[in-house]
């Protein structure tokens, strides 16, 4: 039986194989776990040797214990037990979260949860998890569904749609495709699914392609009726290979479809037959609603499946003239289409929000003239602006003349052009086109290069142009002998003899290297010109035994290379030689001359070397041959854990401690290998030591992240010994205070685990306590904020840590920190919103509200942070707190003048504004301040929200009171600034006409002055405004009463319309709008009498304004102006309906074809203004 302390020794691995056969020989001894459990721990091995026997024997209270445990590393061992997920009493929700859950380190939670869905399969237990955590934690929740049944998946899915991302869609569809169908069919009916599918309908498209080979038809089906044509990617491949061969009749009862949009068009190619790609590219053809599509690129594969003697005639019948048979100008099945946006137009019950109106800004005068001087200079700057149609080249006009004619048809027609053309480039082109038809073959070949001999004496950049489209497209390293030697007189003076070309053509000299490395024998002037444009030759169309040639070829060319050359040469002959070996999947092993080459180079100059070395280990090539160079070059965690395995020799602790202290990146994977495997080794403890001087020694000029670094290693490595050297660190004073505060915020990586909490805040450093803190268990956390929040010092740690507790503990540790850190208090405030979201509570703003109204921000010139933060975190505010958060910012920020505090100021009236009816009761004080503040020249920003607290009173009563106290104010203030500024006054005024209209108090029964306070405004403005000069300004206001009037009446009449939302902004909009229309009726009638006949034209302008102006644009307003028409079409007397027809006539555009034609049809029926409509509506028809 082994005994504790457990010994081990030789390489990593050879330790953990050790620690391994020992738990196998106790747990086939037959000893009890309790045996054991009683010995000391002397070391981390210990423990791991209990945990480890305890999972071999199943001994599950030893497991919970250590899942309990502080220190993760037992955590995890004892979570490699994954037969605990068969103990239900054990791995169940309610247990987990009433009885381990609290106990267990916060870390630890996180893995069990992490373990139990990855291990838990049973449907059963799945369930139960699933529905446990399925209204509080459904991310975690839906984890478990995959795992359930088919039968409970498919009832709970469409009670969980709504929720359902792209990512579980997928894990769920594979399981049971009829989920990705019940998806697809809720679109037509769940607006909230159909919006979350728009806004990435792609992903959610691709997570059901999984279903292809499960349930076809599923799969399919969805494609054929959701498939984005304009937006979706074709299916790859393998899909498309997959439908023509066990599907092949869905594409055949849809063709052009799936040809055109979804299937992989070269696979579609391949599967086809002959006669198959013939019709079906006949059939697209005569598909006129795929003429923007069907091109030859677009069918190129389908038209390269038939032979060459066919393939021209048939591309001549198609493509030039167009004898494909009688057209099909539509679709002849239905075609898929993405669902239909919802309709997120406002609504026409919906209220405007205007934006702040600017104050008066005075310009300098040197300013206006600069200005007026620049204006007057750019008067004659005239840009020519041109076309961005792409107009085709020469050369891609030639190409389409020749298009679809062979090659000895177009040499025959170019042959002639040749002679007669007048410039080079033209030449160029035709030789250009003449390549393309080659096709590669010999012959064609061969006969180009014969009329190329006549033009050996082409300026050399048209002969370089024309030997590079040779060996790209003609293979011309296969030509015979003659036929080669007519390539290499045409290129005379390219270079392709090794020697300095006249113009670039490395191509050509790749085909003359091709050639000889095939041959077996390459000449050295032309392997010297080869390495100075070197290529690994890939790019050009080989043959398989060509490439194995080329790869042997390549590597004895380099290879001899490099052993001559100076190190930089070299260096650079060996990575183009690695190059060669992984392009054409040469395997390196150990024992290759690449591998020998790069070690004697690294022996000459390492600097040089590290490169090759850094791609050797990349390339998993002799990495342990090469061990102890790659320690010297790489310097990583990773290259100092492979010694650790491999070779123990190659330990140096300065090497080591040179290496982890000269990175910035944390080596905690090594340190803790170290800490736990090799405790008692003399490497360790020189290594310790080693750390500790240099920790001493660069106390001074050490970078900080180093210095952290440096004491996460050191706090590991000194184990039990760590509280001592701590003590010994803080006997020497001042000087080492930050050291030791550095050791002090590791003290949770030290084993065994450090008292911290016996300690206290002073004597551990906040970081020790916010770590522990943030660690700690649920059923210490509440007792652990109150104690935290106790300490002025330590408040931020206990806001934090409160953020993870109960309602009570959050209340507790914000009242502190509203009394000893009100800074901090605000801070926190935004972090709670964005962690509990809408779930927050209203008394923590309760408590953090007087904080933020005593702060003042003129002050915060050192607190940037804190002040962006309070002005532009709003939309993290939740939607029950957000209009009071709005009026308290408000009044933060009328505090203060300051420019750059005050800019936004506006932006937040009109948060307010729309939380307007949630906020009028403290909204007195901030209007008032808005007037006190407010002048000539800085006049009211933001008029419309004195109107609408004022349309919002209960009575009368408290109309006269807001009035007194502000609409008398607000009046005055507009009155002096229409005497000093008429273009302000009149944006002022215009805003305050338009938030008469306010939908809000409308429809709100207990605002029942709305009526009064319209007509005071209309009496102020009969005090400088006569009715006749301004009589479409009068004629709004009544409309706005009109409007008024209807909504109240409609309510009063349709009850159970206005009381249900859906049916309000369907139904109601049609009540409201033909009671409206009735009303306007009647104030014509009378302004008829009152005036004359011809008041009907006026009042249908003022009216049209109004329509556009005032009430909110959308889908809706279309509707409810149809309904207008009826209404006035209903009441009107005689020709004063005539009104309708010119709303009409003004508003038809915004009408859908089925309403234009029932309110035409009722217009015709009118025999009063029968001869108008036809006049009216033909004219408009017209336009």
């Amino acid at each position: 039986m082994a005994l504790t302390p457990i010994t081990l020794s030789g390489t990593l691995g050879e330790r953990h194989r050790r620690l391994n056969s020992l738990v196998r020989e106790a747990g086939a001894s037959g000893a009890s776990l309790q045996e054991f459990q009683a010995l000391p721990e002397h070391s981390p091995v210990d423990r791991l040797f209990k945990i480890d026997l305890a999972s071999q024997l199943r001994h599950v209270d030893y497991i919970i214990q250590n899942l309990q445990d502080d220190d993760m590393l037992y955590v995890s061992r004892a979570l490699k037990s994954k037969w605990l997920v068969d103990h239900h009493d054990v791995v169940n929700p309610k247990h987990l979260e009433d009885v381990l859950f609290p106990n267990m380190i916060k870390p630890a939670v996180s893995k069990l949860k992490h373990w139990t869905y990855i291990n838990l399969r049973d449907p059963a237990m799945c369930r139960e998890f699933y529905l446990y955590y399925k209204d509080n934690a459904f991310e975690f929740a839906i984890k478990f569904l995959s795992h359930c049944s088919n039968e409970f998946i498919l009832g709970e899915i469409p009670t969980i749609l709504t929720k359902l991302s792209s990512q579980f869609l997928k894990i769920l569809s594979e399981k049971c495709p009829k989920v990705a169908e019940i998806y697809y069919n809720s679109l037509a009916t769940d607006e909230e699914v159909r919006r979350r599918y728009l806004e990435n309908q792609q992903s959610y498209y691709n997570s059901v392609k999984c279903v292809l080979k499960s349930d076809a038809d599923v799969f399919l089906d969805i494609t054929e009726k959701y498939f984005d044509m304009n937006g979706f990617r074709r299916l790859s491949p393998s899909s498309s290979d997959y439908i023509l061969r066990c599907h092949k009749h869905r594409f055949t009862s849809k063709p052009e479809l799936y040809t055109a949009y979804v299937l992989h068009m070269q696979t579609l190619a391949d599967r086809l037959s002959v006669e198959e790609c013939q019709e079906l590219v006949m059939r697209l053809a005569r598909a006129k609603y795929l003429q923007s599509w069907f091109q030859y690129k677009a069918v190129e594969p389908l038209v390269k499946r038939l032979s060459p003697d066919k393939r021209a005639a048939f591309k001549k019948r198609v493509f030039v003239d167009k004898d494909v048979g009688e057209s099909v100008d539509e679709w002849t099945y239905e075609v898929p289409a993405p669902p239909p946006h919802t309709d997120c137009s406002k609504h026409i019950f919906d209220d405007q929000y205007f934006k702040p109106i600017l104050p008066i800004i005075k310009i300098p005068k040197r300013l206006i003239k600069k200005k007026k001087c620049g204006v007057s200079r750019n008067k004659c700057d005239y840009g020519i602006i041109e076309s961005t149609v792409q107009t085709k080249t020469e050369l891609e006009k030639l190409f389409e003349e020749f298009r679809f004619l062979g090659f000895n048809r177009t040499l025959h027609d170019l042959r002639l052009r040749l002679g007669a053309a007048s410039s080079p480039e033209r030449r160029r082109d035709i030789f250009m086109v003449l390549v393309s038809k080659t096709g590669g073959r010999s012959e064609a070949v061969s006969a180009l290069l014969s009329l190329a001999a006549r033009h050996r004496n082409e300026p050399v950049h048209i002969r370089a142009a024309v030997v590079r489209s040779l060996v790209k497209r003609a293979q011309v390293w296969r030509l015979p002998a003659d036929v080669w030697n007519n390539l290499l007189e045409f290129g005379h003076d390219l270079g392709l003899d090794g020697s300095t070309p006249e113009a670039d053509c490395k191509e050509g000299l790749h085909a003359v290297v091709i050639r000889q490395l095939l041959a077996g024998e390459c000449q050295p002037a032309i392997s010297a010109a080869f390495l100075k444009e070197f290529s690994t030759l890939t790019e050009y169309s080989l043959s398989p035994n060509e490439l194995l040639q080329l790869a042997a070829g390549l590597q004895n060319l380099l290879y001899a290379a490099a052993l001559v050359a100076e190190p930089d040469v070299a260096a650079e002959r060996l990575n183009q030689l690695l190059d060669v070996l992984n392009t054409y999947r040469v395997c390196i092993k150990a024992t290759s001359p690449v591998v020998g080459a790069i070690v004697s180079l690294a022996s000459r100059d390492a600097e040089v070397a590290r490169p090759l070395l850094q791609r050797l280990y990349h390339a998993k090539v002799a990495r342990r041959e090469l061990l102890r160079l790659n320690l010297e070059f790489r310097r990583d965690q990773a290259s100092l854990i492979n010694v650790l395995r491999h070779d123990l020799l190659a330990l140096d602790y300065k090497q080591f401690g040179d290496i982890i202290t000269s990175h910035k990146t944390n080596f905690d994977t090594l340190i803790s290998k170290l800490s736990i495997y090799f405790p008692k080794d003399a490497f360790v403890t020189q290594l310790r030591i080693y750390l500790k001087q240099i920790f001493l020694e660069k106390k001074e000029n050490i970078d900080q992240i180093v210095l952290a670094n440096l004491a996460r290693s050191l706090a590991s490595l000194l184990g039990r010994d760590f509280e001592t050297d701590l003590q010994e660190l803080d006997t020497k004073g001042t000087d080492m205070r930050h050291l030791t505060a550095a050791l002090r915020a590791n003290a949770h990586r030290a084993r065994p685990a450090v008292a911290v909490a016996s300690w206290g805040w002073r004597r551990a450093g906040v970081k020790a306590v916010a770590t522990r803190a943030m660690r700690g268990r649920q059923a210490e956390r509440a007792e652990l904020t109150r104690a935290l929040a106790a300490h002025r010092r330590t408040l931020r740690v206990a806001l934090a840590n409160s953020m993870l507790s109960a309602r009570e503990a959050q209340v507790h540790a914000f009242t502190a920190a509203a009394q000893r850190r009100p800074a901090a208090a605000v801070r926190a405030l935004f972090i709670y919103f964005r962690r509990f979201g809408d779930k927050s509570d209203v008394s923590i703003w309760d408590i953090v509200k007087p904080v933020m109204l005593s702060m003042d921000m003129s002050i915060l010139s050192k607190r940037d942070n804190l002040r962006r933060l309070i002005k532009d975190q709003v939309k993290v505010v939740p939607s029950s707190i957000k209009p009071d958060y709005c009026v308290t910012l408000y009044i933060v920020l009328l505090k203060t003048k300051i420019k750059y505090l005050y800019s936004n100021v506006d932006n937040i009236l009109c948060e307010v504004s729309k939380h307007l009816p949630q906020i009028e009761d403290s909204l007195e004080l901030v209007l008032l301040k808005m007037l006190e503040d407010a002048d000539v020249r800085e006049p009211v920003t933001y008029p419309s929200i004195f109107v609408r607290y004022l349309l919002l009173s209960k009575s009368d009563e408290d109309l006269e009171s807001r009035f007194e106290k502000l609409g008398k104010p607000f009046l005055a203030h507009l009155d002096a600034v229409r005497k000093e500024h008429d273009w302000v006054f009149r944006k002022l005024f215009s805003e305050t006409m338009k938030s008469l209209m306010y939908n809000a108090a409308f429809f709100d029964p207990k605002c029942t002055s709305c009526l009064s306070v319209i007509e005071k405004f209309m009496a102020w403005m009969e005090s400088f405004m006569p009715r006749e000069q301004h009589f479409k300004q009068y004629a709004r206001v009544h409309l706005t009463m009109l409007y008024y009037k209807a909504v109240r009446a409609s309510v009063q009449q349709l009850p159970a319309v206005f009381a249900a939302a859906r049916r309000r902004r369907v139904e109601g909009v049609d009540a409201v709008g033909f009671v409206f229309g009735r009303y306007i009726a009647r104030e014509l009638a009378q302004l008829v009498t009152a005036y004359f006949d011809s008041v009907v034209e006026l009042y249908a302008d003022a009216l049209a304004d109004y329509v556009e102006v005032t009430l909110v644009a959308g889908s809706s307003r279309a509707q409810f102006v149809v309904s207008v028409l009826k209404g006035i079409l209903a009441e009107g007397v005689g020709t004063q309906r005539r009104l309708a027809v010119y709303i009409f006539k003004r508003r038809h555009y915004e009408m859908k074809e089925p309403l234009q034609k029932e309110l035409e049809e009722l217009m015709y029926k009118e025999k009063d203004i029968e001869v108008l409509v036809h006049a009216e509506l033909e004219r408009a028809r017209f336009y």
